[in-house]
């Protein structure tokens, strides 16, 4: 019995241990800074915006070097290498066997540019599809953000549940403790039975096991919020007083309106349609031209990187494809059938956004019924407990109705509690499924 009270303890002296409280707002910004979710979808927002960069950089030229080496005595190469080289010589051409010429060894080194001038629109539209994906990815990331700072929160206002929970079964356990003890005198002296106290220890038994799953629920409480805060989750944590939440006004219909304004996520999917219709104009049949510039600049020598001939040229290409056997059709086609599948999974996104705030503003406004029921219902049962006290002193009430009142009270300050802090995490998810700041201090570090 005594071992479960001291798993109590060591929970809230753990509690306790740090020499400074964690406020809520500092538990954000831990997990804002340490969280591997918020990492991973920054990560994903560089990279869309990498790819972006590469995207665009494909209406610039391209410009590559090569190095080469032939080794030939095929006629017409050795004549032509030959030129290039710039070491042709018409008395030694004539004076030896055109047909039957010595190997001739040629390094060629080309500087190559490329230039696209008009690809028919599907480079446009590329750089199109990456800019919506990358803004897309900066959406997701804000929208993670916003995720691992309401599971911070709801994970801090579980610890501190589960911890006033504990306290809550302490006090409980001590007033149990104390009607055990008078209980126990008045058996002495003949006042009451045997059986009354039994009732009671058997009662302060029920509360230490009630006491030491609470004392697991809030050793797991604190590992969560650890978790969420990218710590160790042995840590210890003491914990500040929740701040006071500001009143939420406003009807449902217009914490829905806000949320299909302001969801990042939703902003998102729209971007990613976006892209998505992009893709027909991609992925079109080649029945435009596409039109570049090509040029190279070449050093022939016997030697690597020599440079006794020079020459070069530049070329305007233009192409366009006629027939590819129906493959860009298709392709045409399978990107508009995937933006209609995309249209209605968008659709059903927004109308599970409706349905989830919705949701959320109903679950808080029955929190609130319930936590002004609990509170009448507290009042209630300590008045209750208060009269049981005083009429068993008097000898007047049986130990029984002395722990039926302790149960009551018990109850109700549960029921209390847990109203308490569901009005609290009912507000948080609120504005968390509407697309605004879990905490004020977000829009600053935002």
């Amino acid at each position: 019995m005594r071992s479960t009270l001291l798993t109590a303890t060591l929970i809230l002296a753990a509690a306790a241990a740090g020499a400074q409280e964690l406020t809520v707002a500092e538990a954000v910004g831990s997990a804002l800074d340490n969280n591997p979710e918020v990492a991973a979808a920054r990560a994903r927002a560089a990279a869309a915006a990498s790819r972006l960069e590469g995207g665009r950089s494909h209406r610039m030229p391209r410009i590559s070097v090569s190095e080469s080496y032939v080794l030939s005595d095929t006629p017409a190469e050795v004549f032509a290498l030959t030129l290039n080289q710039e070491r042709f010589d018409f008395q030694g051409f004539f004076s030896s066997d055109p047909n039957s010429p010595e190997a001739l060894s040629t390094w060629m080194t080309r500087v190559g540019l490329e230039l696209p001038i008009y690809t028919g629109g599907v480079l446009s539209a590329r750089i199109g599809q990456a800019a919506s994906m990358a803004t897309a990815e900066e959406h997701l990331h804000a929208h993670a953000r916003q995720k691992v700072a309401f599971d911070t929160v709801a994970a801090y206002i579980d610890l501190a549940k589960a911890r006033e929970h504990v306290a809550l079964l302490e006090k409980a356990r001590s007033t149990t403790a104390e009607h055990l003890r008078i209980a126990e005198q008045y058996a002495a002296q003949g006042m009451i039975l045997e059986a009354e106290v039994l009732r009671a220890r058997v009662f302060l038994a029920e509360l230490d096991e009630y006491l030491s799953q609470a004392a697991s629920g809030a050793r797991l409480a604190q590992a969560a919020l650890n978790f969420h805060m990218g710590a160790e989750q042995a840590t210890p944590r003491s914990l500040a007083a929740l701040p006071p939440q500001p009143e939420l006004v406003g009807d449902a219909a217009s914490w829905i309106a806000a949320a299909l304004e302001e969801r990042s996520d939703l902003a998102a999917a729209h971007l990613k349609l976006e892209a998505g219709r992009l893709e027909e104009t991609a992925s079109r049949p080649g029945y435009v031209p596409k039109v570049a510039v090509v040029g190279h600049y070449d050093l022939y020598d016997d030697s690597i990187f020599g440079s006794n001939g020079r020459s070069g040229s530049v070329m305007a290409v233009a192409s366009i494809d006629l027939w590819g056997g129906g493959a860009g059709t298709a392709d045409r086609a399978a990107a508009r059938h995937e933006t209609a599948a995309f249209e209605a999974d968008l659709r059903r996104f927004e109308e599970g956004v409706r349905l989830e705030v919705e949701q959320a503003w109903q679950e808080l406004a029955t929190a609130r019924t319930r936590h002004a029921t609990a509170m009448a219902a507290l009042d209630a049962a300590r008045e209750g407990l208060r009269v049981r006290e005083s009429r068993f002193s008097q000898g007047l009430d049986r130990m029984i109705d002395l722990l039926d009142a302790e149960t009551a009270l018990r109850e109700a300050e549960t029921r209390e509690l847990v109203a308490r802090f569901d009005v609290v995490l009912g507000s948080h998810r609120l504005k968390f499924v509407a697309g605004k700041p879990v905490i004020e201090t977000m829009e600053e570090n935002s």
